[in-house]
């Protein structure tokens, strides 16, 4: 039927059999069912109807389904998934699909923290900022001025000038090692970060340097983090992840965020997402220990992540009691001709900021739309063997709106 005769169904001039009538002499494009005895399903009759019926709320609705469909055959490739999505009013809507433990069969619910890999470094640079308004360190200074145990050299054995700043933005010319940070196992000797900086072992079996002089390339460095670690515990006299609870977790009122160290692990496995290979066989020992917490260390919630986002989208409209404006604009500028390159995160355009991590045991992201105050976060238990652009996790972040 044509737009003019659309029009009348559902007037007070058309009553049932009038629009059965008009409906019967057109060509049906698209057909709905959500009687009481099945679920409501949609059949589109005619792949022309995006054309064809511009007009009409079968487009939206189709192209709605098709979403739908095509989350649930994402959804289906990894053993759980946690989502979470902040609209511009700053609602938070939920959803879990799957399980974080297949053997037992325990659903995927609020209470299950994943690992945030490497959205890990995003909180470690707002830690690190934190430390910044309060001039504890200054990150335009280098960084060997607030490393005591350890410092940072050159090739040649000089003291390097690399700032805190440049190591943020990976632009400080530190390489990691071959085939190097995949998570160790419950059971496995420790590993201390001193050994992990000095290269002496196959975790990470290259000395980190700053083997170019910093911002004359992007070289992305879990290494670099370990830097930014040791200087924090130096600076403190505390350890890493007491510095960030109170800096950051404590000050937010985040409750479901801990890391890797191997005591957390003991106390919060029960709500921990049991970690799977490619093929949904269970890692060994099931939860990684992180030895380089500052880089991928951390288990959190999208929820919790959703609270520090939004803290931070805040700060950028100067409207945050927990971080400055001036600090937020700092880490959403790029850096000087790395234009994806932000301290902690990364940009995709103008509006948009993303921060991702991809281990052993799980692939997460998340991303912020600035314009529209908007923020997604999906977080995994599997590594799928693929990025988030293949595996499907990105989609799912972009297409988020469409199906919560």
């Amino acid at each position: 039927i044509n737009k003019e005769a659309f029009d009348k169904l559902g007037t007070d001039g058309v009553d049932d059999w009038d629009a059965e009538i008009l409906i019967s002499k057109g060509r049906k494009l698209f057909e709905s069912d959500d009687d009481y005895y099945t679920m409501p399903y949609y059949i589109v009759r005619d792949e022309d109807y995006h054309e064809l019926a511009p007009w009409s709320s079968a487009k939206w609705i189709a192209e709605k389904t098709d979403v739908l469909n095509k989350r649930d055959r994402i959804a289906k490739r990894f053993p759980g998934i946690s989502f979470a999505f902040r609209d511009s009013e700053g609602s938070v809507r939920k959803q879990y699909f799957g399980v974080f433990d297949i053997e037992n069969h325990y659903g995927v619910d609020q209470s299950i923290a994943f690992p945030a890999c490497a959205i890990s470094k995003f909180i470690t640079a707002v830690c690190i900022m934190k430390m910044h308004e309060m001039r504890t360190v200054n990150i335009d200074e280098p960084v060997n001025a607030y490393l005591s145990r350890w410092k940072l050299l050159t090739p040649e054995g000089r003291e390097s000038d690399a700032s805190t700043r440049s190591i943020l933005s990976h632009t400080a010319g530190i390489v990691d090692g071959e085939d190097s940070f995949h998570g160790l196992r419950m059971g496995d000797p420790e590993i201390s970060l001193l050994a992990i900086l000095d290269g002496e072992t196959k975790y990470n079996n290259r000395p980190v340097r700053a083997e170019k002089p910093q911002g004359t390339s992007f070289a992305y460095s879990n290494a670099g983090y370990c830097v930014l670690q040791q200087m924090m515990q130096d600076v403190t006299g505390r350890t890493f992840e007491d510095v960030v609870q109170e800096l950051v977790f404590d000050k937010l009122g985040l409750k479901d965020s801990f890391y890797s160290v191997p005591g957390n692990i003991e106390k919060y496995k029960a709500k921990m997402a049991i970690g799977y290979a490619e093929d949904k066989t269970p890692i060994p020992g099931k939860y990684p220990v992180i030895p380089d917490l500052a880089a991928s260390g951390l288990w959190s919630t999208p929820e919790d992540l959703i609270m520090i986002a939004a803290e931070f989208l805040m700060a950028l409209k100067g409207e945050s009691t927990f971080f400055q404006k001036k600090t937020a604009l700092e880490m959403a500028k790029p850096a000087k001709d790395f234009p994806r390159a932000g301290l902690g995160l990364f940009l995709d355009g103008s509006d948009i900021l993303v921060s991702k991590g991809w281990g052993r045991n799980g692939q997460c992201m998340m991303k912020m739309n600035i314009g529209k105050g908007e923020i997604s976060v999906v977080m995994t238990n599997m590594d799928p063997g693929a990025n988030q652009a293949e595996s499907g996790v990105e989609w799912l972040v972009d297409s988020y709106i469409y199906f919560m």
